[in-house]
């Protein structure tokens, strides 16, 4: 179990330390929440300051409320995985726990802000034009533009991780215990 320990703990101390980098980087180079630098056509540095969970969400519940969530939330869902698949994982697994040091690394990144600041930093800004409505999951923000909500590279790890346990689910085969004569 101590290689799987190991896997999932190096790879959520990478996240942290690379979340807690560039969220710095950026926190220097803006001066305050909407501060934009484009990058590409498609993709700006965007300073924003996420008083909500992801994508924004319950930001506008009471600050007691909303503030006790936030903060136990992300352990509670750590403690649920932990309990349901690291546990059980078995010692040649790589990609679970991967994903879960992708997801541990994430929460405590953005936990760390929220414990810090009151909210989470966030700054990369991915955006399309449109001169419509936007598609699923993209919002208009400035007139013929649709904007993905701005993330970090918490949000992403989660993200990622998210996919490795979808495609382990379907790709991944469980090998039955064998058979004592």
């Amino acid at each position: 179990m101590s290689r799987i320990y190991s896997i999932i703990l190096s790879f959520g101390a990478f996240i942290v330390a690379l979340d807690q980098w560039t969220k710095h980087i950026a926190m220097g180079h803006f001066v305050q929440p909407g501060d934009t630098t484009p990058f590409l056509p498609w993709w700006s540095w965007t300073l924003v300051h996420n008083f909500g969970a992801a994508f924004g969400s319950f930001r506008g519940l009471p600050e007691s409320v909303r503030s006790i969530f936030l903060l136990l939330m992300p352990m509670s869902v750590l403690g649920m995985l932990w309990w349901f698949y690291v546990r059980k994982y078995p010692r040649t697994a790589v990609i679970g726990p991967l994903a879960m040091g992708l997801v541990l690394g994430g929460a405590i990144g953005n936990l760390i802000d929220r414990m810090r600041f009151g909210y989470v930093v966030d700054f990369v800004d991915w955006f399309y034009p449109s001169s419509g409505g936007c598609l699923p999951g993209f919002y208009k923000f400035t007139p013929g533009t649709c904007h993905w909500p701005v993330f970090n590279v918490a949000d992403s790890a989660i993200f990622v991780a998210v996919f490795l346990l979808i495609g382990e689910s379907f790709f991944v085969k469980e090998t039955p215990p064998s058979k004592k004569p």
